[in-house]
């Protein structure tokens, strides 16, 4: 198993380290710790929202499309500069569509062929290691992190796993942020100090088939709709900055909507094509491969 290293991923990216970046965001909590933490430290700010069937878009996302950058999203553009954490390849390799996508799985040459050993925490978690800045101590900051993509719910199920990406990923203090998670005070304290305040800031929707080990708990997730829940946006970034005292982005003025037409094909389908750059050709603007090698696609016209 190769260890990756900041450098190289920064020397193949190096827009990872500019500063006062327009980005798109993803409309559920990984998205917004992401803008939070993009945004402290480097300056960027929201310019729109991508939920992978809507795309929403201000002036300022308009007038610099080719200088968005697409956080917690991937997107299938060869020139669009993505950060996401989604199977993309068929076999791990970098097809040059692909090449602006800084992605885990792609980084570590993991493809659908390979799901068990897919990257298993958020994006977020990534930035973190990225940068080489730890969490506050605090526990709700710790609960916020460990929540995003249900990265708590994963480090209970897939241990061999999460350990890998933790060897994969050194030189980082992984030993405090995932301390303990596999107890029940642990479960305890994620339903009392961040599920329960939660609840009274946005609509959380306790879903997903499995249940914690001790408590039998649910993951709650929620996902803002950009159309009426500014006030999601805005109560959210403030807990963020409240508890990992990361300096929250405003929200961005928004002025066009485009939906998508939404497809879905098998992998297999795709054979004999040259995927991912197929998807391209059809307008495809983004996609990707499920567990089963399911390929969900949207097509936008953007």
């Amino acid at each position: 198993m190769t260890s990756l290293t900041r450098k190289a991923v920064i020397d193949a990216h190096p827009w990872l380290k500019d500063r006062c970046r327009p980005m798109v965001i993803s409309t559920g909590l990984d998205g917004l710790l992401a803008a939070a933490f993009l945004h402290h430290y480097l300056e960027w700010q929201v310019a729109g929202y991508y939920d992978g069937a809507s795309l929403w878009l201000s002036d300022q996302a308009l007038e610099n499309r080719e200088g968005l950058i697409w956080v917690d999203l991937d997107i299938c553009r060869p020139k669009s500069r993505s950060i996401g954490h989604h199977i993309l390849s068929p076999t791990g390799n970098i097809p040059s569509t692909l090449a602006q996508n800084c992605n885990p799985n792609l980084l570590a040459g993991i493809g659908a062929d390979s799901p068990a050993r897919r990257y298993p925490y958020s994006t977020i978690i990534f930035l973190l290691w990225l940068h080489n800045i730890p969490v506050q101590r605090n526990l709700v900051a710790r609960l916020l992190v460990l929540h995003a993509k249900a990265v708590w719910m994963n480090l209970q199920r897939e241990a061999g796993n999460c350990i890998q990406w933790q060897e994969r990923l050194p030189g980082y203090d992984w030993a405090w942020l995932f301390s303990k998670v596999d107890t029940e005070l642990f479960e305890r304290r994620l339903r009392d100090q961040l599920y329960a305040p939660l609840q009274h800031l946005v609509s959380l929707e306790m879903s997903g088939r499995g249940r914690s080990r001790h408590l039998q708990l649910r993951n709650g997730q929620f996902s803002f709709n950009p159309d009426w829940d500014e006030d999601v946006f805005l109560k959210l970034g403030g807990f963020i900055g409240t508890h990992l005292k990361w300096s929250p982005p405003h929200p961005p003025v928004l002025t066009r909507r485009i939906d998508a037409q939404l497809q879905t094909a098998s992998l297999e389908s795709f054979r004999d094509e040259d995927f991912p750059t197929s998807l391209v050709h059809r307008g495809v603007f983004s996609y990707t491969i499920s567990p089963r090698n399911k390929v969900n696609f949207a097509l936008i016209n953007f």
